[in-house]
């Protein structure tokens, strides 16, 4: 009859927590009393404790860890036995033995074993050695996270979808109220302008200079918050995608210098000269007159706005293959680095006024952006504090109307 050897080792359970509950096999002759209810790190060389914390984290987490080499303490020595540890029913099993690979034999002898978890075991170790072998590195717990956050992913961007449907209905409804909103203050304040005008012009030479200021000051203000309305307004069309453009083949050069010869009178009240280059030959692009006139407005009123008095600002047009780019520079305040990106969004401004106390709503940039990019262009800004800035953008040349 073939005898068979056993392999001589020590059987443990731990908890999670790292505490010995059960000593299953010691043939080392370890004191079994003093183990079990200790830090399983009490059984190791103190020079192997991350190493053996590294081990009960790894089987927790990959189910079954083999032959990982760890010196255990006996009387004052040490001794290199071979662990193979997995986890089952909550609890961490070991096996340490003094040769690798002999943890199916070990497992034969436990007899505290009963005969489904000795199954359940010895599974988990033929498939790790087979996986082994095979110099594959299969992850069962990982494979099982994986699911698991797959499946949280795909319920969370369920959840997602569902809240972006509630947010798209909060902001129609958002852009329905400013909508009426700004439409119903509107109609006042025409009156409040018309009747403002009126008395300036019919009792100026009767009312005292203090009282014309007061005057002055309900008309200003009143066209300040009337350019805030009108801003309201545009956002809020935009955003709930009625931006509707009436594209006519225009001569950019052309529409430039009329827009630039309304605002030089602006300019002139700041001592402000424009200065305006451009090619030659008429440059057709496609564009609705109204919303780019708003496009170029913005941009040189904001220039006056923040260039100080007995400056320039410059335009300038230029075809540059198949798009044709448009610049407005001054040498104004300038902007901070690190605001440049928040320019474009609604409501950002870094200075609520211009160098001559001009009032800014911080929405203008936000719908210029939205009417470049509805004419399938682009629009940057560079600027440096103090040394003044430069905004552009590009527009797309349709190469078919150039010769007309």
């Amino acid at each position: 009859m073939k005898q068979h050897h056993t392999p001589d080792g020590i059987g443990l359970i731990c908890n999670y927590s790292g505490l010995i509950i059960k000593v299953l096999r010691d043939d080392l002759g370890l004191d079994t009393g003093r183990l079990e209810g200790k830090a399983l790190t009490s059984l190791f060389d103190k020079r192997e404790i991350d190493k053996v914390l590294d081990f009960a984290l790894n089987v927790k987490k990959q189910k079954v860890i083999l032959d990982c080499h760890l010196n255990v303490m006996h009387r004052g020595t040490s001794s290199g036995l071979y662990f193979t540890g997995f986890a089952l029913e909550d609890k961490i099993w070991m096996i340490g033995l003094r040769s690798p690979s002999a943890s199916l034999e070990f497992i034969n002898q436990l007899q505290q074993i009963n005969n489904e978890q000795a199954n359940q075991i010895r599974q988990l170790i033929k498939d790790r050695h087979v996986q082994k072998e095979k110099g594959a590195t299969p992850d069962s717990f990982a494979f099982d996270e994986l699911s698991r956050l797959n499946n949280e992913l795909v319920n969370l961007q369920r959840e997602l979808s569902k809240k972006n449907v509630e947010l798209q209905r909060l902001n129609s409804l958002k852009n329905r109220f400013l909508g009426m909103a700004a439409h119903d203050i509107r109609n006042p304040l025409g009156v409040i302008m018309a009747y403002s005008e009126f008395l300036l012009e019919e009792t100026r030479d009767r009312l005292s200079e203090e009282h014309i200021e007061f005057i002055n000051t309900i008309n200003s203000s009143a066209q300040n918050l009337l350019a805030l309305i009108e801003d309201l307004l545009d956002i809020s069309h935009i955003e709930s995608g009625k931006l509707n453009l009436d594209l006519k083949p225009t001569d950019i050069v052309s529409f430039a210098e009329e827009s630039i010869s309304l605002n030089k009178a602006l300019a002139a009240k700041k001592n402000i000269s424009i200065k305006f280059s451009a090619d030659k030959r008429p440059v057709i692009v496609n564009i609705d007159p109204r919303k780019m006139e708003q496009v170029f407005n913005n941009l040189l009123s904001n220039a006056m706005k923040f260039s100080y008095g007995n400056s320039e600002i410059k335009v300038s047009i230029s075809a540059e293959g198949n798009q044709v780019l448009t610049e407005v520079i001054d040498k104004g305040k300038g902007i901070k680095p690190d605001f440049i990106e928040k320019l474009f969004h609604p409501f950002a401004k870094e200075s609520s006024e211009g160098t001559a106390g001009e009032k800014c709503t911080g929405l203008g940039l936000s719908i210029v952006k939205r009417i470049v990019e509805g004419h399938k262009g682009s629009i940057s800004a560079e600027s440096s504090p103090g040394k003044g800035s430069r905004f552009y953008f590009w527009l797309p040349l349709d190469q078919s109307l150039q010769n007309r």
